[in-house]
């Protein structure tokens, strides 16, 4: 255990590094390996440049991969040069990144560990290292892929929203549906975060060449792409306009509920499901009492019918037929005084550009709705996070598809 070319050859190390020591804490089940440096020249890090060996840093430590069982963590006081062009700078060691806390190897296994098990207490545990620790290994994951992340050209992408704690603390979620993957995170929803995400997601190059951007109806990702994306499209989500649409057949069905109730009709009674439900997915029972009810023309059927009709407005070839379909439907809830649904048709006048722009560019938030679950079972998993900073790091590092290895190991 206390063999120094044993752990030289281990480390894989070679002149003029020297293993000089070894110190075994059978207590600790701990393995302490001191490395010094055996010359008078070291490699300047910025220019490459042989210079003279001016001091030491202070004695640090770095977590190595367990042997024997045993926690082992390398020693070194590392060199200084001091060059002629950069002046006095610390030397790279072979076994780790500057700054690091852990060795290139160690890194590799706990970013291979937190991959696989997705949980970052258990993972910590399992390499027996702090909760900070693991967490610290994590940031430079994601700070060493975003640096290196290929700025690929982006076509289209897609802005959606994600509660981060209870009540109204959200964060704004930046996504590439084509990678399926998340390219930026920021805190908040304002159009200051949206711009933020927008700034920080995407260079000057790929904002001028993107094409769509799929989102909510959400003044403040409107407004945010509007001033930093001006020759992108604006595509209203069909997924969020479905689902206004489901909210009001919703709303229709409980006031009508509450009207059929005073005369002792209970025939929309625990109806919700049936309206919201696809038919497809309901029992036969009650696929039998949705007919029942359809059969009836109440304002709840004639609501529900208006929703599955809009569907087909996201088949429109042309601009001219998205128009001429709109018309037609909005007209259509008028005639029958729809209220809840006239609603909705109004609000989506209101963005009549955004709706019609998806028969130019058919993009929605699929991707970015998929990602938002997964977000969720990060946040499950994680206990929530005290800080956002924290969840940003988390939802990058397992969503974001960076290259997150040093890559001195892959």
């Amino acid at each position: 255990m206390k063999d120094k070319n044993l752990y030289k050859q281990i480390l894989g190390l070679s002149g003029p590094w020297e293993v000089i020591k070894v110190d075994l804490s059978i207590e600790d089940e701990e393995v302490d390996i001191e490395i010094s440096y055996k010359s008078n020249k070291g490699t300047c890090p910025e220019c490459g440049a042989q210079c003279s060996i001016y001091d030491h840093r202070d004695e640090r430590r770095w977590r190595h991969l367990d042997t024997c069982q045993m926690k082992t963590y390398l020693i070194c006081k590392t060199p200084r040069i001091k060059c002629e062009k950069h002046g006095i700078k610390t030397i790279d060691v072979p076994w780790a990144e500057s700054s690091s806390r852990a060795t290139l190897l160690f890194e590799r296994f706990a970013i291979d560990l937190l991959l696989a098990s997705k949980n970052q207490t258990k993972a910590a545990g399992i390499l027996r290292v702090s909760f900070d620790t693991l967490h610290h290994i994590m940031a430079k994951a994601v700070e060493r892929g975003l640096s290196h992340r290929e700025h690929e050209d982006i076509k289209h992408i897609g802005i959606d929203e994600k509660s981060m704690k209870k009540g109204h603390n959200y964060i704004s979620v930046l996504s590439n549906s084509k990678k399926r993957c998340v390219i930026e995170v920021s805190e908040g929803r304002a159009t200051r975060s949206a711009r933020t995400l927008i700034n920080n997601g995407l260079t000057d190059k790929q904002k001028a060449q993107l094409e769509a951007v799929s989102m909510d109806m959400w003044k403040a990702f409107i407004n945010a792409v509007h001033k930093e994306l001006p020759n992108a499209s604006i595509v209203h989500d069909k997924f969020h306009i479905i689902k206004y649409l489901n909210d009001a057949v919703d709303k229709t069905r409980r006031s009508e509920a509450r009207k059929l109730k005073k005369s002792e009709d209970k025939t929309l009674v625990k109806s919700k499901y049936l309206f919201l439900k696809n038919q497809e997915n309901m029992t036969d029972k009650q696929l039998t009492r949705f007919k029942q009810i359809q059969e009836l023309n109440l304002s709840t059927s004639q609501a529900w019918a208006a929703k599955e009709n809009f569907k087909e407005f996201f088949n429109s070839e042309t601009i001219n037929d998205g128009k001429f379909f709109f018309a037609e439907w909005y007209q259509d809830i008028m005639d029958r005084s729809l209220t809840k649904m006239i609603i909705v048709g109004k609000m989506l006048i209101a963005h009549s550009e955004g709706l019609l722009n998806y028969i130019k560019h058919p993009i929605d938030n699929s991707v970015a709705e998929w990602l938002n679950g997964k977000i969720q079972e990060i946040k499950v998993i994680g206990r929530g996070f005290r800080t956002f900073e924290n969840f940003r790091i988390a939802i990058l590092f397992f969503l974001g598809k960076l290259k997150l290895y040093p890559q001195e190991s892959q």
